[in-house]
C-alpha cells in the first residue's frame, strides 16, 4: 500500500478460515484490559493547541492533544451525556482517558521490546474487523467506509495503528498456559479450609446504669430537644423562607415536607451531641438548645445547607431513654472518652478469656455475657487475596476477621496453625472493639476443588490481565501528574 497518510482499504477475496485468533478478537482483548483498568468516559471538546501534559511512561508524554487520548474519551461520550459537564464528571472523564492512554503506551512499548511489528495489510484487516464501519448486523460495510470523510478515515486508522501492537501483547499474555502442576496445587489448597466462631466486644456492652451515671456527670452533651427543621441551599433562600413563615405565607411544616433534605421535618429527643455534629459551627447547637419552645431560630449553617429550627419541646434531660438512645449515647461515650471505654472493654475481654481458660464453653460464656457469636464457614488461608480461593471477604459478611488479619499476618498464621477449639487472645479491631476468635474444624471441600478445575482455564487469562495491568502502573518511569495539571491548568483554561 501507499505510504501516504490517507491510506485506503482494498477489498481482497475472503480467505479460508484458520485456527489463529482473529484480529478482531485480538483488538477485543486490549479493549478488555483497558476497561479492566478503568471505564473510559466521554469528554467535551478536547481539541486545541495547548501542550498540557498529564503525565508520562517510558519517556512518552500523554498530552491534551494526544490523538489516542482524545479518541478514548470521545468513543464513549454517548454513555454519559450531560454528566460530562459537571466538575466531577469532567475530572473522571479526563482521568480515565489518561489512564487508558498510559496503558496503551505501556503495552505498545512491550510490543516494541518484543520486536512485534505490523504491516499495512494487517492494519487494513484490523479496521475491517473492528466494527467501526459496521452495518446494523455488525459486519463491515464497504459503502459506509467509502462514504466516510478522509479525516475520519485517517483519524481512525491512526487509532488502530496505535492500538494493534498493544493488543498483540495483551493477546499473547492472555493465552499463556500454566502447568498442570500449578492447577493441581491450586485445587489442593482451595479444597482445604478452616471454620471459625468469634465474638466482638464493643460499646454496646456498656451498662445502662453506667451510661446514666456518665450522662449525669456530663449533662450538657446529653440534653435533648425536639423540633421541626427545614433546610435551604443558601443563606439568602433560608432568610426569605423564614420571612414567608413569619408573615403566614407558608408554615415550617409545609416547607419541611417539600424539602429534599434528608434530616428535615419533625424530630424528637435529639441529643446535643447529635445536633452538634450536624452543624458546620458546633457552637451553634447551643443557640438551638437555648431557643424557647415555640420559637424559631435564624438560619444556621448545617452540613446540608442553611437550616431553620422551630422548637416543639425545649431543652431537657432524658427521662425514659429508649434502647436506641442508649446505643447512641454509648457510641458517643466511646468516641469522646475512648480511654475509659477501652479500659472497660479490656476488662470484659479479660473476663471472657479467664472463663474460657477455666474450662467453660465458648458459646455458653458468650450467651451469659449477652454477646452474639458469628460463625464463619470453612475458609482457605488466602493472605494475598488470590481470586480462586475463598476468603474472609466472602465468608464473613461482617468482615471482622478480614479487618483483624488484613495488616496482621501473625494473627492470620495463628488462626490457621491453631488446633480446633483453641480460643485466641483478644485482638483490637479499633478503639472501642475487641475480637475473640475460636478456631473451628478443618474440612475438605471437594466441590471447591471441582470448581477450580472448571474455572481455572477461564479465569487464569483474566488474572494474567490484572497482573499485566498492575505491572504497567508499577513501572518506575510512570509519572502521574493528572490531578495537579487538571486543577491548575485545565480548570483555568478556556478549553
Amino acid at each position: 500500500m501507499s505510504s501516504e497518510d490517507n491510506k485506503t482499504i482494498t477489498f481482497d477475496k475472503p480467505k479460508k478460515p484458520h485456527n489463529k485468533k482473529s484480529i478482531g478478537w485480538i483488538i477485543g482483548v486490549v479493549v478488555l484490559i483497558l476497561i479492566s483498568i478503568t471505564f473510559i468516559l466521554p469528554t467535551t471538546a478536547l481539541a486545541g493547541n495547548h501542550e498540557i501534559v498529564f503525565g508520562s511512561i517510558r519517556g512518552k508524554d500523554v498530552s491534551l492533544t494526544d490523538q489516542y487520548f482524545q479518541t478514548q474519551a470521545s468513543m464513549a461520550s454517548a454513555q454519559y451525556g450531560a454528566d460530562a459537564n459537571t466538575l466531577q464528571g469532567s475530572y473522571t472523564i479526563w482521568n480515565q482517558a489518561f489512564l487508558s492512554t498510559i496503558a496503551n503506551i505501556g503495552l505498545s512499548e512491550m510490543a516494541k521490546d518484543a520486536g512485534i511489528k505490523t504491516t499495512d495489510s494487517y492494519i487494513d484487516r484490523a479496521i475491517v474487523n473492528s466494527g467501526f464501519y459496521g452495518s446494523d448486523n455488525g459486519t463491515f460495510d464497504p459503502e459506509i467506509y467509502e462514504n466516510a470523510s478522509s479525516y475520519d478515515k485517517s483519524t481512525f486508522r491512526a487509532y488502530i495503528e496505535d492500538s494493534v501492537p498493544a493488543s498483540l501483547v495483551a493477546s499473547d499474555i492472555s493465552r499463556v498456559h500454566s502447568s498442570n502442576a500449578e492447577m493441581e496445587l491450586v485445587q489442593e489448597i482451595s479444597a482445604h479450609g478452616k471454620a471459625f466462631d468469634y465474638v466482638v466486644l464493643d460499646s454496646s456492652l456498656y451498662p445502662e446504669e453506667d451510661v446514666i451515671a456518665y450522662a449525669t456527670s456530663n449533662p450538657d452533651s446529653f440534653m435533648q430537644i425536639s423540633f421541626t427543621s427545614v433546610t435551604s441551599a443558601t443563606e439568602d433562600e433560608a432568610s426569605s423562607l423564614l420571612a414567608s413563615i413569619a408573615n403566614g405565607e407558608t408554615t415550617i411544616e409545609e416547607a419541611a415536607e417539600a424539602s429534599a433534605s434528608t434530616t428535615d421535618g419533625a424530630r424528637e429527643n435529639i441529643f446535643y451531641f447529635t445536633l452538634e455534629d450536624e452543624l458546620v459551627n458546633a457552637e451553634d447547637a447551643s443557640l438551638v438548645f437555648a431557643t424557647a419552645e415555640g420559637e424559631t431560630t435564624e438560619p444556621l449553617q448545617s452540613l446540608e445547607g442553611y437550616t431553620i429550627y422551630k422548637i416543639s419541646v425545649a431543652s431537657h434531660m432524658p427521662t425514659d431513654p429508649t434502647e436506641e438512645e442508649f446505643d447512641e449515647a454509648r457510641n458517643y461515650i466511646a468516641i469522646s472518652d475512648a480511654e475509659m471505654m477501652n479500659a472497660y472493654l479490656d476488662e470484659r475481654s479479660a473476663e471472657f478469656a479467664a472463663r474460657i481458660d477455666a474450662g467453660e464453653d465458648f458459646f455458653s460464656v458468650a450467651e451469659e455475657m449477652g454477646i452474639d457469636v458469628t460463625t464463619v464457614s470453612p475458609t482457605t488461608a488466602n493472605p494475598s487475596g488470590y481470586p480462586l480461593f475463598s476468603s474472609f471477604q466472602m465468608t464473613d459478611p461482617a468482615a471482622n476477621l478480614l479487618n483483624a488479619t488484613y495488616f496482621n499476618s501473625d494473627y492470620l498464621s495463628q488462626l490457621y496453625q491453631s488446633e480446633e477449639g483453641t480460643v485466641l487472645p483478644a485482638q483490637t479491631l479499633s478503639s472501642g472493639a475487641r475480637l475473640i476468635t475460636r478456631v473451628g474444624e478443618e474440612s475438605v471441600d471437594n466441590a471447591s476443588s471441582s470448581y477450580i478445575s472448571t474455572m481455572y482455564t477461564y479465569l487464569k487469562p483474566q488474572m494474567a490481565m490484572v497482573d499485566l495491568q498492575e505491572s504497567i502502573f508499577r513501572d518506575p518511569t510512570f509519572e502521574d501528574d493528572f490531578a495537579s495539571v487538571f486543577f491548575t491548568q485545565i480548570l483555568g483554561s478556556s478549553i
